[in-house]
């Protein structure tokens, strides 16, 4: 039997509600369908192309590894408080590279 180890990640949402999810690795597609997967609220409406930046986040503490693609830089230069720390949920991996890791999810309705 093959043992799939659990990650988790620490989400803090825009009413300042910490809400900590355990995963394994590529148990969801992205950061995004996990958080959609386990918050009430809407998040994500161009279901992960990287276009519509409803899945706005910001790293609180952590490092991301992978680099910003043409796609997501160009959506995060459309939204008024992006900034250094932001991301867009649809773009990071589920994997270990993100464990323990903690995010902001931003409203930008």
């Amino acid at each position: 039997m093959k043992f799939n180890p659990k990650y988790k990640v620490t989400i803090t949402d825009f009413y300042n509600e910490i809400i900590k999810i355990s995963f394994t690795k590529h148990q969801y597609p992205n950061l995004m369908t996990l958080i959609a997967d386990n918050y009430p609220e809407e998040f994500g409406e161009c279901k992960g192309r990287g276009l519509c930046g409803t899945c706005h986040i910001k790293v609180i503490s952590g490092t991301l590894s992978t680099p910003i693609q043409i796609t997501e830089q160009k959506t995060l230069n459309t939204i008024y408080d992006s900034d250094r720390s932001s991301r867009l949920a649809c773009q990071i991996m589920l994997n270990e590279k993100i464990n323990n890791m903690t995010f902001k999810i931003i409203n930008n309705n």
